[in-house]
């Protein structure tokens, strides 16, 4: 079975905090046994040392997850995640598949992919789930990203990217959950608000201006991929809108097989993506999320 529940680990953590050193009892139930998997995501993306980690188990609480063991009462994350590789693996299968671990971290991601021992691996951090309602379309984002990596073997885990990079990456994970949920409202794929997806459409052009004229720096990625910059009057998680906009412009305006260089394959796996932009130009394609609105 490709996903891997360890959450469950740390929730047994939780229930050991007041038998002696929170750290000793992490280390015992939780880092130990999922060792291979903690070494290769600390080493990709560098989020912290061991004396950062020690550090900060010691500060836990059981009931600063409280939320999660909610969550996991009411849904069921381990089934989530299946349902959703089953409608990825239908889009794009691969053999095999992806592994996803369903884990507790700090400070990380909600969703990201990376590499562990050539298998394409999806990490979801779930402590910052509210409910798990957005769970398997965010399976699915990282799922594109997957198939990125598969096409794209010389894309590295932590590297600094360009704009343009981010856009091209992006973009195409958004429109690929889409192709996999397409009853899910466009604002939802985004990462964003119903109000927040309305003030985009309206101030779209002036964002994909900001945007195009910066493509090839990283000074821009920062920004509209995270927490935005209140004093220019950017919100945040920008960038998902504007990497959309832009990759249906291109793929309205392009053959298919114009990306073959880029993306060897890319004709075949990504079709149904094609099909959706191509609907775009007969002003279908964002009926779900017209009336609608973390990584």
């Amino acid at each position: 079975m490709p996903v891997r529940p360890i959450y469950k680990d740390f929730l047994q953590f939780l229930d050991h905090l007041s038998g002696g050193d929170p750290w000793e009892i992490y280390q015992k139930l939780y880092l130990n046994p999922h060792t291979r998997f903690f070494e290769h995501y600390w080493k990709g993306f560098n989020h912290f040392d061991s004396g950062q980690i020690a550090q900060r188990v010691r500060q836990i609480k059981k009931g600063d997850y409280g939320q999660l063991r909610a969550c996991v009462r009411i849904q069921d994350p381990e089934a989530l995640t299946q349902g959703a590789l089953q409608r990825c693996q239908a889009m794009i299968p691969f053999c095999p598949e992806p592994w996803v671990y369903l884990g507790v971290g700090f400070f990380s991601a909600d969703g990201i992919t990376m590499d562990m021992n050539g298998r394409p691996t999806i990490v979801i951090g779930l402590e910052r789930f509210k409910d798990f309602k957005d769970l398997p379309l965010m399976i699915a984002h990282e799922y594109g990203h997957c198939a990125q990596r598969l096409l794209r073997k010389e894309e590295r885990d932590g590297e600094e990217r360009a704009l343009i990079q981010m856009i091209e990456s992006e973009g195409l994970a958004v429109l690929f959950s889409e192709a996999v949920y397409p009853e899910i409202p466009v604002y939802r794929h985004l990462f964003l608000t119903p109000e927040r997806y309305e003030w985009c459409q309206e101030n779209r052009e002036t964002l994909l201006e900001l945007a195009g004229a910066d493509l090839p720096s990283a000074k821009l990625v920062s920004v509209l991929f995270g927490p935005g910059d209140p004093a220019a009057g950017l919100p945040p998680r920008l960038g998902y809108f504007v990497a959309r906009e832009m990759w249906r412009q291109c793929l309205t305006h392009h053959r298919a097989d114009d990306w073959e260089i880029l993306f060897p394959g890319f004709p075949n796996l990504f079709s149904r993506i094609l099909g959706r932009a191509g609907e775009a130009k007969t002003g279908h394609s964002d009926s779900s999320g017209e009336n609608g609105k973390s990584t």
